[in-house]
């Protein structure tokens, strides 16, 4: 008894620490390279949205300016002279100007300009994701098709074992008979061969699933054990839509992409109102009368509104909202695509299921029966009655037997699971 629990506890922990699909995926998404791109898209949406919100913040700009003119205002040399006979002096304006000028501007109304370009900002950042969520969707996939082919060869190797097993145990027995005389040398070289045929069968199998193993232990960034955990089969997809594909998801996202950019620019064609002010501290001053009689540097400043209208944008305004519209309509026969070809790889699947559903329903029935016939043909050939290539034909009908029906009931349960990726009904 306390042997049995030991053997029960051992076996209990080999299944706690086998990988499960389910972990398989998550490791493999979150080891994959890709992951790191989100955070960063995330980062150049807030940079953007904060650029695009500084539009509204006082735009100050700072100049210096110093030119020389060839000509520049004077009076009339008749009213200079009479200046200059009441004792002023009328020098004039000197051809050399300088000046140091603050300009502070404030928006009024933009016309909404920043928040178009804070929604296409928006969607774009979205469209990023969903690209990137797409190519992690087919990770995904990889990490599937690799899961169950490690199953697929375990089964496969736990099958030949069995048929070792069995092998060596009518090995002994032949022996034996051989020894005792009722059985020639030849006989028991028989099952020797086909044992190490068996041998040799299992090696290569060894082989294959030591090489997916490595491969998927790259996606999930760690080594994997020998043994994974058979999964129960997927459910049904409660959805006939493919709404929750990446795909699909990421058509629709490139046109709210488009609808912002289609917004974008019927503002542009809108007029923006700004308050302005200008102060400098240089030479001539605002007053031109002034500055003809006294060349000191004086401060001077303008205050006003400025409206701008770039009419110039309802030039190409049609033409760029019909590329836009042709855009949409070239991304609505996109998503009549994926959906066609979708469905089609659907139908294809739950036909796939159902056969391999019927076909497992007496997969049980005919392995029973091959041991059964093989139990018998062990009885007869230690009576004598049959010869032992005969024994080795029913083992190994009873070994492709055993293969088929644990081979069947794993495409099974990847084809559940291959039509549950089809819709994305883990969602």
């Amino acid at each position: 008894m306390r042997t049995f629990f030991a053997l029960l506890l051992f076996l209990l922990s080999l299944n706690l620490n086998a990988l499960t699909l389910e972990q398989a995926r998550t490791e493999a998404q979150d080891h994959y390279p890709l992951v790191k791109n989100y955070n960063l898209l995330q980062l150049t949406e807030e940079y953007t949205l904060s650029n695009a919100q500084k539009a509204w913040l006082p735009q100050v700009s700072g100049s210096l300016q110093g030119n020389w003119q060839s000509a520049v205002a004077s009076y009339p040399d008749v009213l200079k002279n009479m200046l200059q006979q009441n004792g002023l002096d009328v020098r004039g304006m000197s051809n050399f100007s300088y000046k140091a000028a603050i300009d502070v501007s404030q928006m009024i109304w933009d016309g909404g300009r920043v928040k178009a370009q804070k929604d296409i900002a928006r969607a774009q950042t979205r469209e990023n994701i969903l690209s990137d969520d797409v190519e992690l969707y087919q990770v995904q996939a990889r990490v599937d098709d690799l899961f169950f082919s490690i199953l697929l060869l375990q089964q496969q190797g736990t099958a030949v074992d069995a048929t070792i097993e069995l092998l060596r145990a009518n090995l002994d027995c032949m022996q034996v008979m051989v020894d005792n005389g009722a059985a020639m040398v030849s006989d028991a070289d028989a099952i020797q061969a086909e044992l190490l045929s068996a041998k040799q069968q299992k090696l290569t199998i060894n082989s294959a699933r030591e090489a997916y193993s490595d491969v998927l232990g790259l996606y999930i960034g760690h080594p994997i054990d020998d043994q994974l955990s058979e999964p129960a089969p997927a459910p049904a997809p409660a959805s006939a839509n493919f709404n929750w594909r990446p795909e699909s998801q990421l058509l629709s996202a490139r046109k709210q992409t488009l609808q912002a950019q289609e917004e974008q620019i019927k503002v542009q064609t809108r007029p923006t109102l700004s308050a302005m002010a200008q102060g400098y501290f240089g030479y001539p001053g605002l007053n031109f009368m002034e500055a003809m009689m006294n060349r000191d540097p004086k401060f001077s400043a303008t205050i006003g509104v400025s409206l701008n209208w770039p009419i110039n944008q309802l030039y190409t305004k049609k033409n760029s909202l019909r590329q836009l519209q042709a855009a949409q309509d070239r991304l609505d026969v996109a998503q009549e695509v994926f959906d066609f070809n979708s469905q089609v790889q659907a139908t294809q699947q739950r036909r796939e299921i159902d056969k391999l559903r019927q076909l497992a329903l007496t997969d049980e029935e005919i392995l029973n029966l091959r041991i059964r016939v093989r139990q018998a043909a062990e009885a007869r050939l230690t009576e004598g009655i049959i010869e032992p290539t005969d024994l080795l034909l029913k083992i190994t009908d009873e070994k492709n037997a055993r293969i088929s029906a644990n081979s069947r009931r794993i495409e099974y349960i990847q084809s559940t699971y291959n039509l549950s990726h089809t819709y994305n009904s883990s969602k």
